[in-house]
């Protein structure tokens, strides 16, 4: 690929007696360009929310899965503050990320909650990324979150089978009389943990 730069020529009197027609090589650029492509369609068709903020914290791109899992579109939010998706009791969150981010840090698999438009609270993972201008200055940041209120859904219902094959084995073991209430949980607890 290349990108023509054709110049008329003109002799004394103005008159056209020519051209000449540069050529420019731009394949690094074409490159370039398909690299970016590739980039903004991997960031686009994930699942994940992949948000990019200033380090005022004010949104600056929303891909679809941000708004499959927050429920606003990009027209909606960019612009915001991101803490439009942070509850009131977790406010407090914000600064630090922002702080760490301007240090150059990174938070990675960060477990927060965050709220949807329609008032909804997500478990969420969230890994934060500084992004660097080319003097390497950080500008803003990158947002990644994952849902995780199933997995979290699932822990919990875990924890309560736990208890309760607790409470089955002590009972078991005052009923065989036997006080090691460990023998008898141990196995039921492995089968729990193979779920």
């Amino acid at each position: 690929p290349f990108m023509p730069y054709p110049t008329p020529l003109h002799d004394e009197s103005g008159a056209l007696i020519g051209a000449v027609n540069m050529l420019v090589d731009i394949s690094d650029r074409k490159k370039a360009e398909g690299h970016a492509q590739r980039l903004a369609s991997i960031v686009e068709s994930s699942d994940d929310a992949i948000i990019s903020k200033s380090l005022d914290g004010v949104i600056q791109t929303w891909n679809e899965g941000a708004e499959r899992i927050f429920g606003y579109s990009a027209d909606e939010v960019i612009g915001m503050p991101v803490t439009v998706l942070i509850p009131a009791d977790r406010q407090d969150e914000e600064p630090g990320i922002l702080a760490r981010l301007r240090r150059g840090e990174r938070v990675d698999h960060y477990e927060t909650v965050r709220r949807r438009k329609d008032g909804a609270l997500l478990n969420i993972s969230l890994t934060v990324s500084p992004i660097l201008d080319a003097q390497a200055r950080v500008v803003g940041a990158s947002k990644i979150a994952r849902d995780i209120s199933e997995q979290k859904r699932i822990e919990r219902e875990l924890r309560e089978v736990q208890q309760r094959l607790m409470g089955l084995a002590t009972a078991a073991a005052s009923l065989v009389g036997s006080p090691n209430v460990d023998a008898i949980l141990s196995p039921a607890i492995d089968v729990g943990r193979g779920v």
